[in-house]
């Protein structure tokens, strides 16, 4: 809606234009002087009427709404005063109720002051065996976390040893196919490693191998570039036979590696008896010059891997390597503590991932 200024500018505007047409039209003539200034006084007249009427519209509107505000207003305070009518009854009854319970609150405030004594006893033996707890979790958690960053370390180092065993093997072998992974059920490269040393530095004409898999192609590869003898591996399961007899054929070896199907038998030794590989598979073996005991698997019975030692030694030649995987575990130490003892055998111990023993003869 237009406001009261602007509307009376727009009046005088119009009031102008009136007077300047009558103006004119007297110059003109066309109307007389007297009846143009009664023509000019009755348009102002109604002008100004217009403009009252308006004004007085405004007020009525403006009134309107003030009285609407006060009247929500006084609603809003009525609200208020029943509020606060409402609570102030509370508040007395709260007041009344108080008063009722005077002597019972304070026998129950002397009851408190007297179990106070007893609870603080009570909260000061709490807090030493919590004290105590939390130290001995402490300690607990320090000697865990010291567990941790050893073992951590531990095995940090080993693989940082066997990528370098790995990395060695590789610069002295050129494989014709891909190699299969090593570590886990497969041998070690730092095992691996060692029995490449060993053909390289004695070259053996004959290595026996009991147990089959990546071992039997690194060894077919080094007797093949350094040693001139031939490899015989023993498998006594029928399906990881094939496996390795294919990755042999694979690999271009098979006029080097000979994979053998030895299933197991049973073997005695005095009064006891073991799964050993078939003695037919073992019988034109002669000059083993470096023997690998890597099987049977330790599933198969109690020290699995004993009957390798007497088994086999007789087929040995006077400067052969016996090199024992596995030998962290029980089974394979026990072993080669029964051959130390039955036999005239020397140990060395070798860090290892899993374990690594060598026997040679023992000198005269």
């Amino acid at each position: 809606m237009p406001t009261t200024r602007r509307l009376i500018v727009a009046a005088a505007a119009v009031g102008a234009l009136t007077l300047a047409a009558l103006t004119v039209l007297i110059l003109l003539e066309i109307v007389e002087i007297l009846a143009g200034l009664t023509l000019g006084l009755l348009i102002c007249a109604t002008g100004l009427m217009f403009l009252v009427a308006l004004s007085v519209r405004r007020v009525d509107g403006k009134a309107l709404r003030i009285d609407g505000r006060v009247k929500r207003q006084e609603a809003a305070l009525a609200k208020v005063a029943n509020a606060l009518g409402s609570v102030t009854e509370r508040l007395e009854q709260v007041a009344a109720a108080a008063e009722a319970r005077g002597p019972r609150r304070e026998e129950d405030l002397r009851a408190i002051l007297t179990s106070l004594g007893e609870d603080r006893v009570n909260a000061t033996l709490a807090r030493q065996e919590i004290e105590k707890a939390v130290g001995d979790a402490g300690a607990l958690v320090g000697t865990r976390l010291d567990h941790v960053e050893k073992a951590l370390t531990r095995e940090f180092r080993q693989g940082y040893r066997q990528v370098e065993a790995y990395v060695d093997l590789r610069s002295l072998i050129e494989p014709r196919a891909p190699l299969p992974e090593l570590r886990g059920w497969a041998a070690s490269p730092d095992l691996l490693r060692r029995l490449v040393g060993h053909i390289c530095e004695h070259r053996p004409r004959l290595v026996v191998e009991c147990g089959s898999g990546s071992s039997t192609v690194w060894l077919g590869y080094t007797v093949e570039r350094y040693g001139g003898g031939r490899v015989v591996s023993l498998e006594h399961d029928e399906r990881y036979y094939a496996l390795s007899r294919d990755l042999v054929r694979a690999h271009g070896l098979s006029h080097i590696v000979e994979v053998r199907h030895a299933p197991l038998r049973p073997w005695r030794h005095g009064a006891e008896s073991w799964s050993w590989y078939d003695e037919d598979a073992t019988r034109d073996l002669d000059g083993i010059g470096l023997l690998l005991v890597d099987g049977p698997p330790g599933a198969t019975g109690p020290q699995a891997r004993y009957p390798a030692v007497p088994a086999l030694l007789d087929r040995c030649a006077k400067d052969v390597r016996i090199l024992v995987d596995d030998a962290a575990r029980a089974d394979e130490r026990a072993a080669v503590r029964r051959w130390l003892d039955e036999f005239p055998l020397e140990a060395v111990e070798h860090e290892a991932d899993k374990g690594l023993v060598t026997l040679t003869r023992a000198t005269p």
